[in-house]
């Protein structure tokens, strides 16, 4: 009896769970110095540098967007780069990289499933119940020690609102892009024009910040800036959609639940943070809630 060599996607996948969760941990040690706002900059600066070799050779095959394609890319941008890294390393720097984590991870397919009921009319059943169900109940786990009387802690919840809207971007985006993906072949070209349009629009939401912070960072700290811009925009991104082309969708996504144990390990490793009982409490039953979601549309083979 022979072994089963473990798929190269699955392998991707493993791969881009672990870097996506680390993106946390690296996003708030930069934080500590840059505000939300500038860090996304910043970071997609640098990956619109990367991805406009991809745009480059597009334009010499010929293969170009149509205006109103265009159009769509920019508003994919600003939904999915511009507003969502805003919201998400908000979240970050007020919630913690673990805590993030869990939102970010375990509210995009719950959120997905309440805006299918809503907007595409499919049934909320009740695994779909129990799975948001689960994902609310988890919130309120991970919310309560900062609900207690005289410690509530504001910018939690400020950080906390910004991750649940950074998930509701994340869910609007993947509904939007799903065209696009299908009219053109090559889904890194429509991922580069979205981050060059994303940028665009984040450079004049950065000039409320102080850029010249910029050369206060660290040398540790400009590497967490490249680590996110290059491995977590580009390479991840790639391994993600070869990922997609060798094992099914669902299969794939499961994997991505790791992120929050590895942003926890990293925050650890980095911090000596240990999360408390209710914090690892909550986010197992946001993971298990987005599980039920995610799954309630898999079928048996």
């Amino acid at each position: 009896m022979t072994k089963q060599a473990i798929d190269p996607g699955t392998l991707a996948a493993l791969f881009v769970a672990a870097v996506w969760g680390l993106s946390f941990v690296a996003a708030s040690m930069v934080l500590e110095t840059l505000s939300p706002v500038l860090l996304a900059t910043l970071r997609f600066i640098l990956a619109s540098v990367l991805f406009s070799p991809v745009l480059i050779r597009g334009r010499l095959k010929g293969n170009i967007p149509t205006r109103n394609d265009l159009k769509d890319m920019a508003l994919l941008g600003v939904l999915s780069i511009s507003i969502y890294f805003w919201l998400q390393y908000t979240g970050v720097q007020y919630a913690g990289a673990g805590v993030s984590a869990i939102i970010v991870v375990g509210f995009i397919p719950i959120l997905t499933g309440l805006a299918s009921s809503v907007i595409l009319k499919e049934p909320f059943d009740r695994r779909r119940l129990l799975g948001v169900s689960l994902g609310f109940t988890g919130v309120v786990l991970i919310t309560y020690p900062n609900l207690m009387l005289g410690t509530v802690n504001t910018r939690f919840f400020i950080g906390i609102a910004c991750l649940l809207g950074n998930a509701i971007c994340f869910s609007l985006y993947s509904t939007l892009s799903r065209r696009l993906l299908k009219k053109y072949s090559e889904p890194a070209m429509v991922t580069s024009y979205v981050t060059v349009f994303g940028t665009v629009a984040l450079i004049p939401m950065s000039l409320t910040s102080d850029w010249s912070t910029i050369w206060t960072l660290t040398s540790n700290q400009w590497i967490a800036v490249f680590f996110l811009a290059s491995i977590c925009s580009g390479l991840a991104y790639f391994l993600w959609n070869y990922a997609l082309s060798r094992i099914d969708s669902v299969e794939a996504a499961v994997w991505l639940y790791l992120e929050p144990v590895v942003a926890f390990i990293g925050v650890y490793l980095l911090y000596g943070t240990i999360p408390d009982v209710l914090t690892l409490l909550g986010g197992v039953l946001v993971l298990a809630g987005a599980a039920l979601t995610s799954l309630q549309k898999t079928e048996v083979k």
